[in-house]
């Protein structure tokens, strides 16, 4: 999703997405939420994708990534 629409669908501006973005602004949990539901996922597909974890079966980790 393009940063105009995400910004718009969250209501967020589009300076606060572009700082969260390049990790100059905290991601709180009210705006992670709000991001994952515009993006149509969950908070654990989104962190999963970006996080290595030894709990986690290779094969969820495989169908979360495809």
């Amino acid at each position: 999703m393009e940063k105009n629409a995400l910004a718009k669908k969250t209501c967020f501006s589009n300076y606060h997405i572009s700082n969260i973005e390049n990790g100059y602004s905290v991601l709180g949990i009210e705006t992670f939420a709000k991001i994952c539901n515009a993006l149509n996922i969950t908070p654990d597909y989104l962190l999963l994708s970006t996080l290595k974890s030894n709990n986690i079966p290779q094969n969820i980790v495989n169908k979360l990534n495809h």
